[in-house]
Order: C-alpha cells, then sequence, then structure tokens
C-alpha cells in the first residue's frame, strides 16, 4: 500500500515521507496539505523522506516540478532548508545532481538516513531563528 504522512509533531522541523508508488490522486491530495502547511504556518525546516519510495510515474515528476516552479517564491521565503532522505546511491547521486544544475533557492543537504537528516534539520532550525511568521 502507498503512503505519504506529514509530520509535524517536531516543529519547526516538518518531516514529509511518501512510502510506495503514489497515485496520481494520492500525489495531488499531499501536495494540497503541504502548501496548505506551508501557507499557514511560520518557518520550517523540511525533511523530504523519499527512502521508502516506489516507482516515480512521468506525472509524479512534472507535477512535482509544476509545484516547485509555481511555489518557489514562498518556499525561498518560509524554508529554511531541506534535506532529502534517500536510500538509494543511485537517487542521491541523480537527486545531488539535479540541484546543483537547477539550484533550490534554500540551503540544503541529500543524506542515507532520517536519523542524519533529522540532525542537519535540528541544526538549521536553530541556525535560522524559525519563529512563526507574523
Amino acid at each position: 500500500m502507498s503512503t505519504w504522512t506529514i509530520d509535524t509533531s517536531q516543529w519547526p522541523i516538518v518531516v514529509h515521507a511518501v512510502e510506495g508508488s503514489l497515485s496520481d490522486r494520492q500525489l495531488d491530495d499531499y501536495l494540497r496539505e503541504a502548501t496548505a502547511l506551508m501557507q499557514h504556518e511560520g518557518t520550517y525546516v523540511a525533511v523530504m523522506d523519499a527512502s521508502r519510495i516506489g516507482s516515480v510515474s512521468a506525472y509524479m515528476r512534472a507535477r512535482i516540478t509544476e509545484w516547485q516552479r509555481q511555489h518557489r517564491a514562498i518556499v525561498n521565503q518560509r524554508c529554511l532548508g531541506v534535506v532529502y532522505v534517500l536510500a538509494s546511491p543511485l537517487l542521491r547521486f541523480v537527486t545531488m545532481t539535479i540541484l546543483l544544475v537547477t539550484g533550490l533557492g534554500v540551503p540544503y543537504v541529500v543524506c542515507s538516513t532520517r536519523d542524519e537528516a533529522l540532525a542537519w534539520a535540528r541544526g538549521r532550525a536553530g541556525d535560522g531563528a524559525a519563529a512563526p511568521v507574523a
């Protein structure tokens, strides 16, 4: 079964996790919730845990690219950093290469474990004075 979660229990660290291969509808539902959270809360650090992701459809690639383009300004304003968790060394390499070429606009890192990601995120949250936006 494919699932996605957005965990805000460690605010200002927000853990986004995907397990399996999301349907188009699941992806759209996830993006709606992620957008609402980003627009209504303060500054945050995003942990994008895709260590258990399944296949990525053409729709998912296109939709995420479109979402990133549409929301780049608010992400740059509110996000103190992004850490990607990818179990596969190949996926880490591909992701780092894409980020190097396209840029993200905020500090980022790509790692292999959630523990490593959370340690980086805690550092960013502490350095960035993650406080609610007035």
